[in-house]
Formats: structure tokens, sequence, C-alpha cells
């Protein structure tokens, strides 16, 4: 009877995320931005008690696993020529766009009086991104290898180092384990010997699997391969986003055959979009409380407010530094401004372990939540305006 349940809620929240997305489509707008709402409604008090404790627990594990798969589909289709050649503005405005709204977060909530650890927990949850939901951006709008795509993509990915070094900080707060904090740099270089080690192996092991000349054998191995090294990177506590990146770069590198490749990077978009990543978004909205949005509406209006004008004042403040013109810098500010994957869990780590009170944690969700809705409206506005911008 369990598992009936559990199939019930699947199919339900599917066929709402499904619908919601197709009106939005139909409207000329992003269908994640239709996801989004439905996981709002899905979340609303009447529909949310529908929810088992298994579900929850269920659709959270999808929801991570389709963040995995999400950043593995973008190595294997990143253009490297281009990622190589932002690198610079992405450093840059990945290291800016996570100072400013840090900075910014941590004084406000001192301001109001709230403690330095309640401060820096809201700070950290401010400068992150959430990039498995840009990159939906980014494909649906054929964006992604584009300028604006490429340096948004690379100010993800070094993103994810301050989110590995911000969530092992506030573990190290709420659990007072310091281990981890030193053990940390050991880890990583440990990850990249054992990287370098499989990038020498992996393409021999597609050659020989390519020689059954079966799609299931070569389609069944990329996805082993791209589990397996974001398993290794979460068994270091590197977090499994950084290591199923390079996983679908390594691949992308050791396929050869360019019209294969293509056929499994569609084939991965075809299951990735249609079953795993909706529930990325229908998680956002179960996470939303209602009652908290009503009692603290100008503290979450404040948080979010802080939360976009940091992460654009942090990407248009490197401007001179980089190749980019200020349009530019201002639209990849944006782009960096949506949440809604390591901040939700370093918010809940916080308010499990009492360090923020349900106010903050209710505002960081409807500032993840609206941050991510704002960056296609304002992607898809630039882009009708004047598409060689991204360029």
């Amino acid at each position: 009877m369990a598992i009936e349940s559990i199939l019930i809620v699947f199919g339900v929240a599917l066929t709402v995320s499904f619908i919601v997305s197709e009106i939005f489509y139909r409207l000329k707008y992003p269908r994640v931005i239709g996801a989004i709402f439905a996981g709002i409604i899905l979340g609303l008090p009447v529909i949310k008690q529908i929810f088992s404790a298994n579900a929850f627990r269920d659709i959270n594990f999808l929801s991570e696993l389709g963040i995995i798969f999400l950043l593995m589909l973008a190595g294997l289709e990143i253009n490297l020529r281009k990622l190589k050649h932002a690198e610079k503005d992405a450093f840059l405005i990945a290291t800016f766009g996570a100072i400013v709204p840090l900075a910014m977060g941590y004084l406000f909530m001192i301001a109001l009086g709230y403690s330095k650890i309640i401060a820096f927990v809201l700070g950290i949850c401010l400068s992150l991104t959430a990039e498995g939901t840009t990159l939906k951006v980014l494909f649906d709008m054929d964006a992604l290898n584009t300028r604006i795509g490429t340096t948004i993509l690379g100010a993800g990915i070094i993103d994810d180092v301050f989110e590995v070094i911000f969530l092992s900080a506030i573990l190290i707060i709420a659990n007072r384990d310091i281990k981890n904090l030193i053990w940390f740099p050991a880890k990583l270089v440990f990850f990249i010997a054992v990287i370098f080690l499989v990038f020498k192996l992996i393409p021999l092991f597609i050659r020989f699997i390519q020689k059954e000349r079966s799609r299931v054998a070569t389609f069944s191995t990329i996805l082993l391969i791209g589990l397996w090294i974001a398993i290794i990177s979460q068994g270091l506590a590197l977090g499994p986003i950084i290591g199923a990146f390079i996983a679908g770069i390594i691949i992308q590198v050791s396929i050869k055959n360019r019209h294969e490749e293509q056929e499994n990077v569609e084939e991965l978009k075809i299951m990735t979009f249609s079953f795993v990543i909706p529930f990325f978004f229908i998680n956002m909205g179960l996470h939303l409380d209602f009652h908290s949005l009503l009692t603290n509406f100008w503290l979450m209006l404040s948080v979010t407010c802080i939360a976009i004008i940091g992460k654009v004042v942090g990407a248009v403040m490197v401007t001179p530094l980089t190749d980019l013109s200020l349009k530019q810098s201002y639209i990849i500010g944006w782009g960096m401004n949506s949440r809604g994957a390591v901040e939700l869990v370093i918010a809940e780590i916080a308010r499990i372990n009492g360090l923020i009170p349900i106010e903050v944690y209710s505002s960081i969700i409807i500032m993840a939540i609206l941050t991510t809705l704002m960056f296609p409206v304002v992607l898809k506005r630039y882009i009708k305006e004047d598409r060689a911008i991204l360029d």
C-alpha cells in the first residue's frame, strides 16, 4: 500500500508539473517557470497533506538526482573552448558574486539585532548560486554555448567550490567537528588524482563498449561513469555536483564520434527533463511555508532584494577587469541569482541544529523561489531585444 501511495504522489506531481509547464510554454515562457509554479501549487497546505513522509524523502532524492544528471549533461554538451576563454571572467564574477551578497546579508542581519551565527548562515545562503536551475533555462533558450552562457556556467562551477567550503563550515559549526576542515585539502588532492587516473582509463573502456554497436550499452556506460564519479566526489565530502560535471566533460572528450555523442546527449536530455528534473522544482515548492510568508513578509522581501542586488552588483563591479560589456555583466549577474539547491540544504541543516529561527529559514526558502523565477523572465526579455548580446 505504501508503494502504491508513493506512485500516486509521483504521478500527481509529474502530471501537475507537465500541465503547468505546458501552459507557460504556450504563453512563450520557459517551461522551468511552470515547473516552479507547479511545485508551489503542490506545496499549498491543502494539497501538501497528500504527501507522506516517504514521499517527501523520495521526492528530495529525485531532486538531488536531477541536479546530478543536469550537471553531467552540461559537461557533455558544454563548448570547452568557450569555457576556457571565459575562465578568468567566470572566476572574477563567481568570487565577487559570492562576497558582495554574503557581506550585505551578514551586515543586514546584524543591523536587525540577530546573532553573528544567524547572520553568517543567511549571508552564505545569499552568496551561492543554483546552476542546476540556470542551466535548464539556458538549455531551453539555446543559450548555453554563448559567451554569456559559458561564463554563467563557469562561474557556477567555481561557485560549487564555495558551496562545498560553506557547507563544510556550517556542518562544523553544527556538529563542532573540526576534522572535516582539516582533511578538506587532502580530500581535494585525492579526488584530482583519482580523476586523472580515470581520465586515462575511460576512453579505453568506452571504445571497448562501442564495439558492441549497442546504443543501450553505450548509454548505460555513460550513466554508470557519471554516477560513480559523482559517488566518489560525494564520498570525499566534495559534493556530487562537481563530480557529475567533470564526468560529463571526460565522457565528451572520450567519445570521438560526434554523431554518437549527440545521440547520447539527446537521450540523456529526454530522461532528465521529462522525469527527474521536475522533482527538483516540485521539491522547492514543497519547502514553502505559507504561514511564515504572511507573518514575516517584510523580512522575506528585504532578504530577496538583498540577494538580487548583491549578485548583480558583484557581477557589474568586475566589468572593468573582464572582456564583458556592462550589459553582459548585468545579465550574468541575474543569471547568478538563481538559488534553490545547496542553499536549501544549508538552511535545513541550520534549522535542524537550531542555528537559525523559523522566520529566517522561511525567508531563505522564499528568496530561493523568487530569484529562480526571475532569471528566466530577465533573460527572455534581453534575448528578445537583442540575441547578439549573448555573444
